[in-house]
């Protein structure tokens, strides 16, 4: 996801190829494939990646074949420590994964030492996220947001709720692969460098659902899924569970980074 000042993209392998990426406002870094780790879903093949910033799920298709992502989760309770900058974002979105171009939104839960700020936002790559002023978030929060594509007018609608609250927004983009669809916990970054995780125990997406190429169901049951555990370096930073139904998952924090 977000860059809080602007964005960075970092060359990546992704699946078997050489990728830019991006994400919350960030598109995926560093992402390498994990051998030896494919499963058989229902109608999917989930095959174990690794980034530096995110966590979750990404199905791919073919370019211009993604037209919506959406997913509900649970906003996490996020401890604040003295003496660390940290945050946490969750959110769903469209590209990213391979490409440089990223229409998503989302909440994030931020520490400046023990001060914790919760907010929700919206974004879409290259500029940098825009904070929803009018949406309250707190911890347990149900969240659900959705980004979706209209083929007929050419614009996508990021939309996200939270019991009587409902924002949404509108925006035509130059130019988007719109062959990814995602639902990610992922940390920022600032001028590039990405920031340290915030501590949080669970994060879970009770939905993740995508329509990709006129299909549309759990993110498990499209074609091609990719399962994404974050690390720095050698370190687990969060790991994510395997799928329930298809759509359900939980990301489970392991360290700051």
């Amino acid at each position: 996801m977000r860059t809080k000042a602007g964005w960075a993209v970092i060359a990546a392998l992704a699946m078997l190829t050489a990728a830019m990426l991006p994400g919350a406002g960030f598109a995926v870094v560093s992402l390498t494939p994990v051998t030896n780790h494919a499963t058989a879903g229902a109608t999917a093949t989930i095959t174990s990646v690794t980034s530096s910033n995110w966590a979750g799920y990404a199905a791919l298709g073919s370019k211009g074949t993604v037209t919506k992502v959406t997913g509900t989760w649970v906003e996490p309770n996020v401890s604040c420590s003295s003496g660390r900058t940290t945050d946490v974002a969750t959110w769903v979105g469209i590209d990213g994964y391979s490409t440089s171009d990223l229409v998503q939104t989302g909440a994030s839960g931020d520490c400046s030492g023990t001060t914790l700020s919760y907010y929700a936002w919206w974004e879409i790559l290259p500029a940098p996220e825009t904070t929803i002023s009018s949406f309250n978030v707190h911890a347990g929060d149900k969240i659900t947001a959705s980004v979706a594509y209209s083929t007929s007018a050419g614009k996508f609608t990021m939309k996200i709720t939270d019991g009587t609250q409902s924002f949404s927004k509108t925006r035509s983009v130059a130019s988007t692969a719109r062959n990814s669809a995602e639902c990610v916990v992922e940390r920022d970054s600032v001028g590039g460098t990405l920031n340290h995780f915030s501590k949080f125990k669970a994060d879970r997406f009770s939905s993740c659902t995508a329509a990709i190429g006129g299909a549309s169901g759990g993110i498990g049951s499209l074609a091609t899924v990719s399962k994404i555990n974050m690390y720095n370096g050698a370190t687990l930073l969060a790991s994510t569970g395997a799928l329930t139904s298809n759509k359900a998952f939980t990301v489970t924090w392991k360290a700051y980074g």
